[in-house]
């Protein structure tokens, strides 16, 4: 947070309090993830600490831009599709804006559009075999949800898809959001969590949490 201007640390604040889409206010944790400026972030959670509320905030957080394209990835269609994950969360988030004409959402596409022509996207990336999906994309935000789940490769191969224009204000970022373990721990420890590491890291547990109670949880 230290590497923000004033003025970028109130724009920021602004979209994300301000964002009718965001039902809820970020806690401490999810604010120092939303606020970083920082091409790539990793935000590293135990169970509790909410790391698909803040992907899930912080793809949101650009939609009034038309020129905004935003996507976030599972590693399988049925982690996608898993009740309470993060695309049934953004659901419940956004499917009551379609009768206000806000939001529009593409079941097949799994595809939400907003008023603004902005897009948020989700996917599934189980293969190499589908990173040629995405070979054409320009995308402004990329989000891995379980990014231990991920080769290294993927992750890679899609950053390279992180582009927009020279004159599109949106700031590009790289995200993902993860629990411990999988086939990807140790390149993402090694990538954003070792300590020589230029990365940034955001830890966050379920004492972070403000919105859990904490006793029944513990």
């Amino acid at each position: 947070l230290n590497k923000l201007t004033l003025q970028q640390k109130i724009l920021l604040a602004s979209k994300i309090c301000d964002n009718p889409f965001i039902p809820h206010t970020p806690f401490k944790q999810q604010a120092h993830f939303l606020t970083n400026l920082e091409e790539e972030a990793f935000y590293g959670a135990q169970a509790g600490g909410d790391k698909s509320d803040a992907l899930l905030m912080s793809s949101l957080m650009y939609v009034d831009y038309p020129d905004y394209n935003s996507l976030i990835l599972r590693r399988t269609l049925d982690d996608l599709e898993m009740p309470n994950a993060i695309l049934d969360r953004a659901k419940q988030w956004l499917l009551p804006f379609e009768d206000k004409g806000l939001v529009q959402y593409k079941d097949i596409k799994k595809k939400f559009t907003f008023h603004s022509g902005a897009t948020l996207s989700f996917r599934y990336l189980a293969h190499n075999n589908d990173l040629m999906k995405y070979q054409g994309a320009e995308l402004q935000f990329i989000g891995f949800d379980e990014l231990t789940q991920f080769p290294e490769n993927q992750y890679l191969y899609l950053h390279s898809r992180l582009r927009k224009t020279e004159d599109n204000p949106v700031p590009l970022r790289m995200r993902g959001a993860s629990n411990p373990g999988g086939v990807g721990h140790d390149w993402v420890k090694k990538r954003f969590v070792n300590k020589n590491s230029i990365l940034s890291f955001i830890s966050s547990a379920y004492t972070d949490n403000k919105y859990l109670n904490q006793e029944e949880y513990g």
